[in-house]
This record gives C-alpha cells, structure tokens and sequence, in this order.
C-alpha cells in the first residue's frame, strides 16, 4: 500500500518536470495507441502461452533393471546390485540410490539432486559408467538403463475388445445343447447339471481332449460328485454333465481346483471363456452370454493399436508413444518325456532340428549373363504347419517320424503371461463387463499447446473411424486435454469473480462510480501486460500461474486505488483535471518504487526454493513479480490518462481532517486510537498477551505438507506375498474389482442425483496386473514389472467424489480381500510419497533388520490411528533347492550345469528359434506337457540329459530336494541394506499425528540400536521438514531484504523494526484462521504467511509515509499518527478488502491445494489490519516519547504547504 509524500519531498514536484505521467496524460494520441497495443500484446500472448493443468515437473529418477536367471536374492545382491550401486554413486550428482534385489533380478533407482538443471546429461554419464561394467557373473545381465522413466502421458487411451457378439454364443450354445442332450440320455435321472468350458479354435485337438478327460477324471475322483459323470462331446468346448446334487458354487469350485491340480494355473488359458454351469438346456445361451470371452484376440488388439500407434505418432505435437498390455504369440512344442525316450530324443535336440531347418541366412549370389543372382534358400518356416512336417527320425521299420508325430504343436499366446491389461465398464445394458485391453501411453513434445495437441489427436483417431471395427472400445483413461480445459476454466472463472469482486469493493469503498471505474479499467490493463512479461519469460498458464494473478489482484489494484485516491485529492485542492491526473501520481513516484520493491522482494525468494516443489511453485513469485511491476507501470501511465477523462472534482465539500476526527467510522477509530496512544504500554502488554495466546494456537494445528489433488483419479497397489503367480495376482484384481464397484454403488444409493434416482459413481476401471501402468500423473512413479504387483486405476464421473469414496474403498478392501496388500491412494500435488508414515533402518545382518523391524512395528500397533502397519521386505517365501549329489552325478556323466539346464527346459521352457509373419517374430517354445510339471513331485521324475554327452538319468537319482525359507527381497538405500516399516492413517487422521505419537517411543528405540545400525524417518514427514526448512530460508532472505529496502527507503535502522512489528500479528491471524476452518498446515499455509510480510509492511509503509509528511510539516506527533490513520483509512480498507475478496473464489474453486494459502491470507490481513491502524501507531509513540529512540520536533514546515489552513495543534502527549 502506498501513500502520497505530499510533505517536503512532494512539494519538489513541479509543473514543468517531464515524467511519465504527464507524458501520457498530454500526448494522449500515443496514449490510445499505447493502451490498445498493450491490450493486444496481452491478448495474443494469453491465446500463444502453453496450457497446462499443473507446472511442468521434471522426474529426477532413472532406473537400471539386470537380470541373472537362477541366483538368489542374496546372490543378485551381492554380484550385480552393488556393482550397480557402486558405479551409480560415482557420479557426485546421484543424491539417492535406492535397489531391490529379488530372486533373478536386481532393479536400481536413482535420484539426482534438486539442483540439476540438466538432468539429461547426468543420466547419460550413469549410463556410460554402468557400460563400462566388465564384471558381471556369468549368465548376468545386460544391464538395462530407463532414463526415460519419468516421462508423463498427456493422453492414456485404453483399446479393449467388446464380447462375443451373441450370433456367435448363439452357434456355440446349439453345439453344446446337443451335447448335453445326448450326454443325459445315458445319465440316470433327469436331475443333471453341466459344466461348459468354450475353448478357442486354435487350442490343440489332443490337448482339449485331454483335458476334458482330465476334467472328468477330477470330479469322478470327488467324493461329493457322486456318479454318473459324463463327458461332453463337441467342438470348441469341453465339459462334463454331473449329478444335480452339486450346486453351482461347489462345481465352479471343482472346476478351480481342477485348474490349480492338475493346469499349475490359477485360471484358466487366456482365450477360453469362463466356466459356465448349464441345468436347464433352454439357459444354455442364457449362461454363455454371462461366461462369454473377448471378441478380439490378444494378436487383433496387436494390430488395432499398432495402426493407432503409427498414426498418432505422425501428429507433429506427439513426441512419443508407448503401449502397455501387448500379449505377444507363441508357439509351443510340448513334448512328454517318456515319448522322446522312445525315440531316443533328448530335448536338445528338438532345438537343434528346428534352427537347422529354419534358415534365414543368405545363400550367397553368383553373376549370371553380367548380372548378380542373389541365392536365397527356402528352409524358413512359412506357419506351424511346417513346423510339425520337421523329420526328426525313422522309425525301426524305416517309416520316416516327423515333428507332429511326437510332440504337440500350439500355436497360443505367452504363458503363463507375465503382464495383463484389462478394462472394465458398463456396456450397453448397464452390465459391467471385463475386457482385454491394451493402453497407448502418447506424450505431447515439450512447451506445446495441450489444446491443440487434444484436437489433432482426435483428428488423427477420427481419420481410423471407418478402418477400425466399431464396436472396438477405445476410451481415455486418462486425458490430460480435458483436465486442462475444465481446469483453465475453472480458474479463470474464479478470476473473473475475483475481478468483479474487486470492482466493487473500490464502488463501496470510493462511493462514486468514476473512480470503482477506473479501478475496473486498470485490471485487464495489468493483466494484459502482466500475461504478455510471463510468454516472454516462457511462463505457462496452469493452475499456480492463474492463481498467481487471483493472489495478485489485491497488490497489482493497490497503486491504482492509490493512484486515484491521490488524483481526486489533487482535483479537490483546485487543480484542473489536465494537471491533477499527472501531478497526483507523480507525487506518489518514490512510494510506489519502494511499496512495489517491498512487495517483490517478498516474493521474490520463493525462487530459492528447489527440487520438484521449487518448480511446482516457480511461476507464482514470477507471476506476481510480473504483476507488480505492471501495475506500477500502469498506475504511472495509464491511469493518469484515463483518470483525465473519467474523474471529476467532487461537487461535495471533501471533509477536512478536523471534521474527520469527529464523524463516522473515522471519528469512531480516532476516540479509540486517542485511547490507545494515552495508554500505550497497557495496549502493547495486551498485545503481547494476545500473542502468547495466539501462539498457542500452533499447538491445535495439525499439519500436512501437501493435500490430495482434485481429480477424477485415484489407484489401488495390489501386492501380494513376493511368490505370488500372476494368475493369483489377477484373482485379486478381479475380487478387488467387483469390491470398487460395490462400495460405488452404494455411496451411489446413498447420495442420489438431482432426479432422486441412484448416481451413477464410477465410470471405468483399468487394470494392469504384473506391474504397473504408464505414468499418467508426475507423482506416481510406475511399478516395474513383477507377477505380484497390480494397479488398478479407478475414474469417476465427478472429481468431488473421489475423496469421499477412498475410505469407504479401503475399508471394505481391506475387510473383503484377504491374503493381499491393498492401498487406496489419492494423485499428490507434491512428490511421490509411497507411504505416509515411514520409518528406515539400515545395517548389514538381515535377521537382524527384521527383528529391528519387528520392534516398530510393535510400536505402531499400538496406536489406534494407525493402520496397515508393514515393512516392504516383506515375508520369507518357500523354495526349493536342488541339492545335486556330486559324487553320484559325475558318476552318471551329469554335471550341476546339465541340471540346471534341463530343470529350466522342461518346467519353464526355453526359445528354440522364431516364426517370421510379417513385422511379428513369433517366439517357438519347447517345454514339457503340463500333466508332467503340473505339480511339485513332477520335478524329480524330470530326464537331466547331459550336454557333453549321450548321458541321462532321472533327477531323483543324482539330487535331494532341500526345502526352505529365506528372503526373496532384499533393499538398500543408499549401498546399505535397509528395511522401511510403514504404515497409514486411519481415515480422517494425518500422518504427522500417527508419528507425533509414536515419536516418543521411536526415540528411545534408535538409542538402543546395535552398533553399525541407524535409523531415519521418510514419508510424508521428511519431505515436510526438508520443505519448512526451505520456506523458512525464504522467509528470512525476504525479511532481511525488506528491512534493507525500507533502511534505505527511511534512512533511518530503527523505523523499520516498527513496521515488522506487525508481521507477528498477521502470523497468528493466519492460524486462528486456519483452526477455524479446520486446515491442515502445510507448505501452502507456510507458502501463504511468507508472502503475507510483504503485504503487511506496505500496509505499514503507508501509515510511516503519512506520518512522515506530517512531521515535515510540523504537526505534533498524536495529531501527525492519528491523521495518518485516518487519512489512509480508506485506501488500506480498499485494499484489504479487494485482497480479501478476491481470495475467495479461490478458496472455493481452487481445491484443497490453495484453500490454506488463502486461508492464512485472509486471516492474516484482517488481523494485521487491526494492527496496523492502532498498535502500530501505539508503538511509535514508544519509541518517540519513552525510549528516545526515534526523534520528534514539532515545528514549521521548511516550505509553506497552501494545501491547508489548519492550525497546528501543540497539546503535548501525556
């Protein structure tokens, strides 16, 4: 807030000095030139700046992912993790090295430092350094470095495949009515009941054959199936017809045992449909409509998704695109081991007999006739077909044997698949269906427009409309164009009503309709030039920057209320309009250069802040630093000109200050103000009293470093323990699933729409089993790839229900979905946090670590508010070792090699070579049949053929097997093993108040910690002190460079501290207001009470310069401070109140990110307000009257003012 020195330093001004003012007010031409190029640049640069929903954060993490098939946990650890780690750390830019050590793989993050600018450069010199490893274990590796991992989608589109159309269930439902008649004309009572499993056509004759007789088998060996039990002959199902004794539920369940016995699955293979039970033969199209599979395969949805890809990446504003949930093809050759032994094959062979036939390489050339004749031989396989036509042998009596013969050939997909995407939502009818899916992950190119990058991708989707099928589903799962739109919206409507609420707080408070105009006139003015400065400066517009301008618009309205106020007073003193409307402002010059600098360098200092928060928040300081100077430049052009043909001498009598100081509001404050001059000791004991109370207020706060994001998203992590399966991790997806969409339907049944019917809460859910999705927000770091991992992305249909439904999701989660970890999270606004409450210990011994880890855990048992108490090692798992007899096997002719080699061949298979069809390598695979590695015994009937030799013998005769427990997960931090418990909040709790009662006890636990044992804390307390400690810096850097700007401003050290004394009061206003709306304290408040000293002291600013001009003018110090109040009274309440009232709208819309900002604002200004106006005053007379510390004569100006007549008053102050 500034105020005119209409004193000695204001009288220097004089008609004939050239400034800006009175250029724009005389050359009013080039004024109406100036104002419509201005408005025009603002215009052009608000359309040209890129749109964003948030600033544009840099992921500072990388990985490196190496593999060594066989080794343990420990073993990985030891011969490849640390290297890894060792190399990594090299690099003095690397802050955190965090790894994972699991059986066969060892994964690698790091984390460079907060203030890297090029991260790029840092992760290419990692790179080069972990090449340069040359001692990896043999069978280790190569290492794999991601330094792309932080790249966020702007677009996740999710292609699924719809069903089976019911042309197609109603040709199988025919097929298997027959079968079911015929089988139950030979069944003994009519009381029957079918089991029907539609198998794919590409599935192997033999093979269905064989599990159906298997199937049947199973339940004639169950007690509780009775008798009876029939086959089901047809084609493209198998089944049997049961007893009707069983009901559904049990022969589902024997159908899943089956399953789990006898396929070594949890499911069944990924295109057969789901088990259907048919009673009643009329149902039969009825129940395989309910069980019926996808209509597109996995190798169609291949395909659909490689022309999107291709076509997408033609858009010039993509950079890149990714896919996820790709199930590649794959053929495989399974063998039974007693049928090659007949035959004298060893499996081995098999490889070999395919790579000999299946020649790629070139057949040389020769010149015939002066020309080249490439050579090119015809061995490459052409389908499967030519596969099983491979001779492998003869048979005794001569007869050629072929591949066909032996083996089975089948040409599927991976299995078991390592990684699974699927889709759920509503079809048609309002079921909701379960597809296959495949998401495309497209990335828009750095400092684009997401606008225009939204409408050429539908352009380029709309180009496939009449390519693709139209029944293939292709949704946005995660749209980043649409966020944008909606939230650029939302923002700028909140500007808008923030403007229009500004405007009319200047209507009230300056009760004429000119000035309020000129006011309103000066905004689009400064925001024009403000928008034009941020696409100089390459500021996007996104939520911070726009809400930058709402916290702006107080300050950036502050110079020109000032402005006209000192313009009307200049007209009211008899000045012609031409005159007054340049020499007002120019009186105000100097105050308004070191108001506005006061102003900046409060918030300039935000620009220390580093890392991920320091960029999230970077264009707020710049903003508003933009802001200020354009409404200093405005106020010193603009105005003035515009002033000249809108404001007009008022034809009331202004009030003198004598009359003032009995009437109204005014006289109102000068009675109390004169009180509390007289009693200025006893007020500024209350004071203190006041803010020892109000520091108690500290204590009631509770505090949160950042709050959820308002979005349409949330995600569940689904872990299960580290030997989980896929098929069991998609169990419990699934189960996870239908849990969602109960709750939703409740909640919806509970809050019914505006019609009164049921809302309608969720609209899809994406789930991505053996790892992670793409990155679609910046805080939520993908899940490398492992079977026990799930994500399952949750979209609502209004973003306002999300934070209502999170709890009620992870209690029934957690109550419903046993033998799994399941976490219910909210998008951050700040940095990934993968657990709120985290506690770390580091040291060397693994049992001790676990114990160490068992004793916090203990701890936080104890404490009700905490709940899903954890560490991520995770439990021992159950393995078993080969241990090979060395003696017996040499012996034999086998060495250790030769049983590793042959265990991994037939329980796991291996490639042999691939099949070439078109841009596809299709991968053939030889493995044994699943009846002879379904279960654990199988193992020791395994041949273990040697490699060197003609040797074999059966496992069991050279080996034990040695079952036991150890750890399959090992991490370090930083190349020291470290074991993290964690644990979260009950609902409606904070995790600063789950460690705020556990501190005590986890303080005496660290000084009892073995030697060459440490612990640290993580989570969402870490991040909070590492960012206070950072604010605080701020704080201080702003505090320091504003006393210096007003020393040099007041030429005086002690002036300054008066006007900091305000800025404690101002603190407590912003708690108190905190409290009362019961908001969190976190970096936003802090952000919110750092940036509010800037506007306290230019509050007070405006008191001192008044009080100033008073005393050169020689008023006695109680009239001087009291007029100064009075006369500024009604500029500071403009102010405050457009400040106050252009906050609102955003605490209202802005969401749960800015609420404590402006919060802690409006309640600061109200309170330092009040402060301003009387202790302030109080605390002068203090320094003046009782301390001597600041001089005061009453005397004659040094120039005779003709602005007022009044007689100087010389009652002394008691």
């Amino acid at each position: 807030m500034i105020t005119p020195r209409s004193g000695l330093t204001a009288r220097l001004v004089t008609e004939t000095r050239k400034n800006t003012a009175k250029f724009f007010t005389e050359t009013r031409q080039i004024s109406w030139v100036l104002m419509i190029v201005t408005l025009l640049w603002g215009a052009y640069a608000y359309v040209a700046m890129p749109k964003r929903k948030d600033p544009e954060v840099k992921v500072r993490k990388a990985l490196a992912v190496c593999t060594w098939p066989g080794a343990s946990a420990e073993e990985v650890e030891q011969q490849v993790t640390r290297k890894i780690e060792e190399k990594m750390a090299q690099n003095s830019r690397v802050e955190t090295i965090e790894s994972i050590s699991r059986s066969n793989v060892s994964v690698v993050y790091l984390s460079v430092d907060e203030q890297v600018d090029d991260i790029g450069k840092e992760f290419d010199d990692v790179r080069l350094k972990l090449d340069s490893i040359r001692d990896l274990p043999e069978g280790a590796g190569p290492i794999e470095f991601i330094k792309d991992f932080g790249d966020t989608a702007a677009l996740m589109l999710t292609v699924a495949s719809p069903k089976v159309n019911d042309l197609v269930i109603r040709s199988r439902a025919q097929e298997v009515e027959r079968a079911i008649t015929a089988a139950r004309a030979r069944a003994p009572s009519d009381d029957r009941a079918s089991l029907v499993i539609v198998i794919p056509p590409n599935v192997n004759e033999s093979r269905a054959l064989w599990a159906r007789d298997e199937l049947a088998r199973h339940f004639r060996n169950d007690a509780a199936a009775g008798t009876g039990i029939e086959p089901l002959i047809g084609e493209e199902f198998i089944g049997v017809d049961l007893p009707g004794s069983l009901d559904d539920k049990a022969i589902l369940a024997g159908a899943q045992n089956f399953v789990e016995e006898r396929l070594q699955s949890t499911s069944f293979q990924i295109d057969i449909w789901q088990p259907a039970v048919i009673r009643k033969t009329n149902e039969t199209f009825k129940r395989l409509q309910s069980a019926a599979g996808d209509r597109y395969s996995y190798r169609e949805l291949d395909d659909f998704t490689d022309l999107i890809m291709r076509t997408m990446q033609t858009v010039p504003l993509v950079s890149k695109v990714t896919r996820s949930g790709l199930l590649k093809e794959t053929i495989f050759i399974e063998y039974s081991q007693e049928r090659l032994a007949s035959y004298g094959i060893e499996p081995a062979r098999l490889g070999q007999l395919l790579r000999s036939r299946n020649v790629t390489l070139p057949g040389g050339q020769i010149e015939v006739e002066g020309k080249n004749l490439g050579i090119n031989p015809s061995g490459e396989f052409k389908n499967e077909k030519e596969i099983g036509d491979v001779l492998v042998t003869t048979s005794a009596t001569g007869v050629p044997v072929y591949l066909r013969d032996i083996v089975d050939i089948t040409r599927g997909y991976e299995n078991p698949p390592r990684y699974l995407n699927n889709y759920i939502r509503r079809d048609g009818d309002g079921q909701w269906q379960r597809s296959r899916a495949i998401t495309l992950a497209v990335q828009m190119r750095s400092g684009e427009q997401i606008a225009q990058f939204g409408k050429d991708i539908d352009a380029a989707l709309a180009s496939l409309k009449n390519i693709l099928p139209n029944d293939l589903i292709m949704a946005r799962t995660s749209d980043q164009p649409k966020q944008v739109e909606e939230n650029i919206g939302l923002f700028t409507n909140s500007l808008l009503e923030a403007i229009v609420l500004v405007v009319l707080v200047a209507f009230v408070g300056f009760r004429e309709w000119r000035a309020a105009t000129l006011v309103a006139l000066s905004i689009p003015l400064t925001l024009a030039m403000t928008f034009g400065m941020m696409h100089l400066l390459g500021i996007d517009l996104q939520q911070v920057s726009i809400s930058s301008l709402i916290l702006a618009l107080g300050l950036l309205v502050d110079d020109p209320v000032v402005a006209s106020d000192a313009i009307k007073r200049e007209m009211a003193n008899g000045r012609p309009p031409i005159v007054a409307a340049w020499l007002g402002p120019s009186k105000l010059a100097q105050a308004i250069m070191y108001a506005t600098i006061t102003n900046i360098v409060a918030y300039l200092p935000l620009l220390l802040v580093s890392g991920s928060i320091g960029t999230f928040i970077y264009s707020l300081p710049v903003v508003i630093t933009c802001s200020l100077v354009a409404s200093r430049l405005v106020s010193m052009s603009f105005i003035p000109f515009l002033a000249y043909y809108l404001l007009r001498p008022s034809k009331k009598r202004e009030l003198t200050v004598e009359e003032m100081r009995h009437r109204g509001f005014s006289g109102l404050y000068y009675r109390v103000g004169l009180w509390s001059l007289n009693h200025r000791w006893k007020v500024l004991g209350a004071s203190i009293v006041f803010l020892l109370l109000g520091g108690l207020l500290v204590t009631q706060l509770r505090t949160e470093f950042f709050p959820k994001d308002l979005s349409y998203l949330s995600y569940l992590n689904v872990w299960l323990p580290e030997d989980a399966p896929l098929s069991a991790t998609n169990e419990v997806a699934v189960r996870a699933e239908s849990v969602i969409r109960k709750v939703t339907e409740e909640y919806g049944r509970e809050h019914p729409g505006k019609d009164g019917k049921p809302k309608d809460v969720l609209e899809s859910l994406t789930t991505f089993v053996g790892g992670g999705g793409p990155r679609f927000w910046f805080s939520v770091a993908p899940e490398h790839r492992q079977l026990k991992y799930a994500q399952v992305i949750i979209r609502v249909k209004d973003k306002r229900d999300t934070n209502h439904l999170v709890a009620s999701m992870q209690n029934a989660l957690s109550a419903e979905v046993p033998g799994a970890r399941i976490d219910v999270r909210q998008l951050e606004t700040s940095r990934a946090i993968d657990s709120p409450v985290e506690v770390r210990i580091s040291g060397q011994d693994i049992p001790t670590l676990r114990a160490l880890a068992d004793e916090v855990k203990s701890i936080f048992r104890t404490i009700p508010e905490a709940d899903r108490i954890r560490d991520d090692w995770g439990a021992e798992s159950f393995v078993a070792n080969l241990e090979v007899e060395s003696d017996k096997a040499n012996l034999a002719g086998i060495s250790n090699l030769d049983v590793a080699a042959s265990s991994a061949v037939g329980m796991s298979g291996f490639e042999v070579t691939s099949l070439r069809e078109s841009d596809q390598q299709i991968p053939i695979v030889v493995r044994l049949r699943v009846e002879e590695r379904a279960r654990l015994s199988d193992i020791q009937n395994l041949y273990v053929y040697a490699l060197q030799s003609t040797a074999k013998v059966p496992l069991r005769q050279i080996s034990g097997i040695d079952y036991q427990l150890q750890t399959e997960k090992i991490r370090r931090r930083n190349q020291f093993r470290t074991i993290t418990v964690a644990c979260f909040p009950i609902p409606g709790v904070l995790p600063s108040q789950v460690y705020a009662k556990a501190r005590e006890r986890l303080e005496k636990f660290e000084l009892n910690l073995p030697p060459g044992y440490r612990m640290g804390t993580g989570g969402e307390r870490e991040q909070r002190l590492k960012g206070f400690r950072e604010l605080a810096l701020v704080m201080v850097v702003s505090i320091v460079a504003i006393f210096l700007a007003l020393v040099i401003q007041f030429k005086h050290a002690i002036k300054p501290l008066l006007v900091f004394s305000a800025i404690p009061f101002g603190m407590v206003g912003a708690f108190a207001a905190l409290v009362v709306m019961d908001t969190p304290f976190g970096f936003m408040a802090f952000l919110g009470i750092a940036s509010l000293i800037g506007v306290i002291v230019s509050h007070v600013i405006v008191l001192f310069d008044f009080v100033e001009e008073k005393h050169e003018e020689g008023e006695p110090l109680r009239e001087a401070l009291l007029d100064a109040g009075i006369a500024r009274l009604r500029p500071v309440m403009i102010t405050v109140g457009a400040t106050i009232f252009g906050l609102i709208p955003l605490a209202r819309n802005g969401g749960p990110l800015w609420e404590a900002l402006c919060y802690a604002q409006i309640g600061g200004l109200l309170l330092a307000n009040y402060v301003t106006k009387l202790l302030v005053p109080s605390l002068y007379a203090i320094f003046v009257l009782d301390l001597k510390l600041i001089k005061w004569h009453g005397r004659e100006p040094k120039l005779t003012a003709p602005l007022s007549t009044k007689p100087l008053t010389t009652r002394p102050l008691s």
